[in-house]
C-alpha cells in the first residue's frame, strides 16, 4: 500500500512539473485601462488551454506608439505581443518588427469571412501579408441628446431663431446652427431648468494624435483626399481642407474652453455627464451611455451618421475611422505560436463578449457582432441595441479610412499640430495647411517618394474595392 501511494505521489509531482515546464511566460503591452480587461478576464483560460502565463504592461493611450517603437529599435525583446493601432502597422511591419501570421492562420483559422473587409484589409495587412488579428473596430458616429431635441420649449425657440425645425443635424451648416443654439452659460435656462454650470453645443477630441479624425469628417465630406494619386502631392491644403478647417474653427467656439486638451476620456465624460448636446465619438460611448454607473443621461441618447454636405438633394457624408486596435506578435517573441493562440482566442472565441459589454472600449468588427443585439445587455430594450448597431453600421458603410502608410503617425501628428495652430488663431487656415503639406513632403522624401506613392496607390485601390473610396 505504501509503495502504491509513493508511486502516485511521484506521478503527481512529475505531472505537475511537466505542466509547469510547458507554461511559457509572455508579455503583452497595450493601452492601459478598459481595453486591457479581456487579458485579465481570460488569463486562466490562456494558462490552461495554451500554456501561457501573461505579464501585462499598460501604457497611456497617447504613448503606446513610442513605448513600442523604442523597445523595437532597442531590440530589447521586452514585448512578445501587443495591442497595435492600425496606423502603426505598416511602419512596424516594414521594419521587420512584427511576426507574419499567414502560416499560423493555416493552422488555426480566425474566420476571416466574418470580419468586415475594411478592418481586415486595412487594419491587419501589410503588402498583402497578415501581421495582426482584429480586436476593436472604430468609426465615428454622431451622438446627441434626444431628450433636448424633443423638448417643446427648445423646439419653439430654435424655430423662432433659425426659421426651420429643430432636428438631428444632417449637414455641417445645420450642425453649427444646433451647436450654437445649445451653447449656454451657467444661470441660463435649458429645457426649463436653470443651469448651474456651462453647457456646450458640442466638443471634440482635441489632442493632436487624433484631432485629424474629427477634422476629417468635414474634410472628406467636402471631397478631400490625403494625396493626389497621380502626383502624390498632399491634399491636406486643398480647398476642401481649408473649408473643413474653417468649420472646425467655428465648431471650436461651441466647445469647452479646454477642448484642445481633450482625449478619449474627457470627450466621453463631457457628454455622459450631461454637459454637452452632441459629440462625434467612437461606438463605445453608445454602450457606456446606457450604463447608470457611467452615464447621467441613460435613455436620453440618440445616434446617427456624422454630418455631411448636401449634393443634388442628397447628403454626402464620410465617417472617419480613427484608431481601432489589432493584436500583433513581435518578431522576436519568446514563443510566437503560443502568442498567436492567445490573440486568436481574443479575436475569435471571446470577441462578441468583449465588444458587447460597456466594461471595455472595444467595438464591433465582425459581421456576427451585428447579428446578436441580444448580447448587448446594457441596453434596457433590445430595440435600443438594434438602433445602436444600425447607426454604427450606417457609418461603417460610409467610412473614411485612416491613413496606414509607413510614417502615418508622423504625418497625422504634424497635421494635428497645424490644425491646432489654425484653431487657436496662431496661423491663417491656408498657411497652417500649407505648412502641414510641406512637412508631409519632407516626410515622404525621407521615407522614399516612389515607395510611399506606390503604397498609397495600392491602399486606394483596396479602399475602392471595399467601397470606401470614390
Amino acid at each position: 500500500m505504501f509503495k502504491k501511494i509513493f508511486v502516485l505521489v511521484i506521478a503527481l509531482v512529475f505531472l505537475t512539473s511537466a505542466a509547469y515546464a510547458a507554461t511559457t511566460t509572455l508579455t503583452v503591452v497595450g493601452d492601459a485601462g478598459h481595453n486591457m480587461r479581456p487579458f485579465e478576464w481570460y488569463e486562466g483560460d490562456f494558462r490552461e488551454l495554451y500554456g501561457v502565463e501573461l505579464i501585462q504592461v499598460g501604457v497611456p493611450f497617447g504613448l503606446l506608439y513610442e513605448s513600442q517603437r523604442i523597445e523595437f529599435i532597442g531590440e530589447t525583446g521586452a514585448y512578445d505581443f501587443m495591442i497595435v493601432y492600425p496606423k502603426f502597422l505598416a511602419e512596424f511591419a516594414a521594419n521587420g518588427w512584427l511576426y507574419p501570421l499567414d502560416d499560423f492562420i493555416q493552422e488555426k483559422d480566425p474566420n476571416f469571412d466574418d470580419i468586415i473587409p475594411a478592418y481586415l484589409e486595412f487594419y491587419c495587412k501589410y503588402k498583402g501579408e497578415v501581421f495582426a488579428l482584429p480586436y476593436d473596430g472604430d468609426v465615428l458616429s454622431l451622438y446627441y441628446r434626444l431628450d433636448l431635441l424633443e423638448n417643446e420649449e427648445e423646439k419653439a425657440a430654435f424655430q423662432d431663431k433659425h426659421g426651420y425645425e429643430l432636428k438631428v443635424p444632417e449637414t455641417w451648416d445645420e450642425f453649427l446652427d444646433v451647436a450654437e443654439f445649445f451653447t449656454r452659460k451657467a444661470g441660463e435656462t435649458l429645457a426649463g431648468e436653470v443651469l448651474n454650470r456651462d453647457f456646450y453645443g458640442t466638443a471634440y477630441y482635441g489632442v493632436k494624435d487624433q484631432l485629424w479624425g474629427w477634422w476629417a469628417a468635414m474634410f472628406a465630406s467636402h471631397g478631400g483626399v490625403y494625396f493626389d494619386e497621380e502626383t502624390f502631392e498632399p491634399g491636406i491644403n486643398s480647398e476642401a481642407a481649408v473649408k473643413a478647417t474653417e468649420i472646425m474653427m467655428e465648431f471650436h467656439n461651441y466647445s469647452p474652453p479646454d477642448v484642445l486638451a481633450y482625449g478619449y476620456e474627457e470627450l466621453k465624460d463631457v457628454f455622459l455627464e450631461g454637459d454637452c448636446f452632441m459629440v462625434m465619438q467612437w461606438p463605445c460611448i453608445g454602450k457606456k451611455g446606457a450604463d447608470p454607473a457611467e452615464s447621467r443621461i441613460v435613455g436620453k441618447i440618440g445616434a446617427t451618421h456624422v454630418p455631411g454636405v448636401r449634393v443634388n438633394g442628397e447628403v454626402y457624408f464620410r465617417a472617419p475611422m480613427p484608431a481601432g486596435r489589432v493584436l500583433a506578435i513581435a518578431a522576436d517573441a519568446e514563443d510566437p505560436w503560443k502568442a498567436y493562440q492567445v490573440i486568436w482566442h481574443l479575436s475569435v472565441v471571446t470577441s462578441l463578449d468583449d465588444v458587447s459589454t460597456h466594461l471595455t472600449g472595444l467595438d464591433p468588427y465582425r459581421f456576427s457582432h451585428f447579428e446578436h443585439p441580444e448580447a448587448y445587455g446594457m441596453f434596457e430594450e433590445i430595440r435600443d441595441a438594434e438602433i445602436y448597431l444600425a447607426g454604427l453600421r450606417q457609418n461603417l458603410e460610409n467610412g473614411f479610412p485612416e491613413l496606414t502608410l509607413p510614417g502615418t503617425v508622423e504625418y497625422l501628428d504634424t497635421l494635428g499640430v497645424e490644425l491646432t495652430n489654425a484653431i487657436v488663431g496662431a496661423k491663417e487656415p491656408q498657411q497652417a495647411l500649407d505648412d502641414a503639406a510641406s512637412a508631409w513632403r519632407d516626410i515622404t522624401n525621407r521615407l522614399g517618394f516612389e515607395a510611399q506613392k506606390a503604397f498609397y496607390v495600392e491602399l486606394v485601390e483596396g479602399w475602392r474595392e471595399a467601397g470606401l473610396w470614390d
